[in-house]
């Protein structure tokens, strides 16, 4: 009798810690694969739940990215876990902004509704998918970075973080968010002093945490330096070939194909490039 009470004990609680894995922190600890294959099946309905916080986008994303970047005529922006592409739509909803912005993300499904939601801005942006770091670009390749609502359901933020002061050039602005207690994740949230904190141990500086909405706080930051625009405006431009590690790609028929040792790189029907992993 007990031994099937203590069975059906550890199943459910197997089953809770599986469904709080999976629902609740977003396949954080399943890896990036299994991750990719979840947020697949959630895109569709990804957005549902962010509605009255979307509202404010023109005003708590877009205008603060758009003077901070006052200055730079056609600023090169990297938004990384884009998701269905939040921060691109805010930007690319302002008739001033005359950049462009390269949004990367583990899911297909995702980007899949990002390309439904930008179709009307061609041209202007760039789907890359990506499952794993480092990324693929040298560094100081753009002149504005951002990870907005995703380091808390990375495995940790140490490698993002870094990669992204990397890859910033120096002055360039830094766009993420700060998880709140109310988002529920006691493991990823940390205190507003420890999150500027970890940021400045990263080299960030002039950090900034601002409330946003009920899960997150906005948060901004600069690499510290000072140096001209990246100069950088489209994705070949910057992407290191994993094979050679050369800078030459150039588009083709459905993707890209690199110069120097012919690896190539497919891009789906709605132009997401398919760079697997680095």
């Amino acid at each position: 009798m007990w031994v099937w009470i203590i069975a059906v004990a550890v199943v459910l609680a197997l089953f809770y810690a599986l469904d709080r894995e999976i629902y609740f922190y977003e396949g954080t600890h399943l890896g990036p694969r299994v991750q990719a294959w979840l947020y697949d099946r959630w895109a569709k309905k990804y957005d549902t739940s962010k509605g009255e916080s979307q509202k404010q986008d023109a005003d708590m994303l877009a205008r603060p990215v758009m003077e901070a970047l006052r200055g730079i005529p056609a600023p090169f922006i990297l938004d990384l876990a884009t998701g269905t592409g939040r921060l691109p739509l805010s930007l690319l909803k302002e008739s001033a902004f005359n950049g462009h912005i390269l949004a990367v993300d583990v899911s297909q499904g995702m980007l899949e509704q990002a390309a439904q939601k930008l179709e009307p801005h061609q041209g202007r942006f760039t789907l890359l998918r990506l499952v794993e770091f480092p990324l693929p670009f040298p560094d100081h390749s753009f002149d504005m970075v951002s990870c907005m609502e995703a380091l808390e359901v990375m495995p940790e933020m140490d490698t993002p973080l870094n990669e992204l002061f990397r890859v910033l050039r120096p002055g360039g602005f830094f766009l993420t968010s700060h998880g709140t207690e109310a988002s529920g994740r006691k493991s990823k949230v940390m205190s507003k002093a420890g999150f500027k904190s970890l940021l400045e141990s990263k080299g960030f500086e002039q950090v900034e945490i601002t409330p946003w909405w009920k899960w997150f706080d906005r948060t901004s930051a600069r690499k510290p330096g000072q140096a001209s625009p990246s100069g950088h405006h489209t994705l070949t431009g910057v992407l290191q070939c994993p094979t050679c590690k050369e800078i030459t790609f150039e588009n083709v028929e459905n993707g890209l194909t690199c110069r120097k040792c012919g690896k190539g790189i497919p891009t789906s029907a709605s132009g997401i490039v398919s760079s697997q992993s680095h």
